[in-house]
């Protein structure tokens, strides 16, 4: 698999992952079987990931951050991610611009 397909293919496996957890978590606790703290704590491991995803990018090939954002806006059109969402996974558009940016300098 190239890494365009992968960047692709990663960026539709984690929104989808996302999503399903998001409603396990919360059938589980409408359903009363593990409390609301536990939703806070998933939150808060959300955020951390999200730090971790951001430090990562650095180090992505250009042909993954490409397939990377083609998948997250093919999630973005199709409405499974919000518009706050798609704002903060554009971080790694900024990264490619700067590649390209340093490409045309040099």
């Amino acid at each position: 698999m190239s890494k365009f397909e992968y960047g692709f293919s990663r960026a539709i496996t984690e929104i989808v992952t996302g999503i399903v957890l998001a409603v396990v978590l919360e059938a589980f606790v409408t359903s009363g079987l593990i409390p609301y703290s536990y939703v806070l704590l998933f939150h808060l491991l959300n955020v951390v990931s999200t730090i971790a995803f951001i430090f990562a990018i650095p180090y992505w090939a250009t042909s993954y951050i490409i397939g990377w954002l083609i998948g997250l806006t093919i999630m973005s059109r199709s409405g499974l991610i919000g518009a706050l969402d798609f704002i903060i996974y554009l971080i790694p558009l900024f990264f490619l611009i700067a590649r390209f940016v340093k490409k045309l300098r040099d």
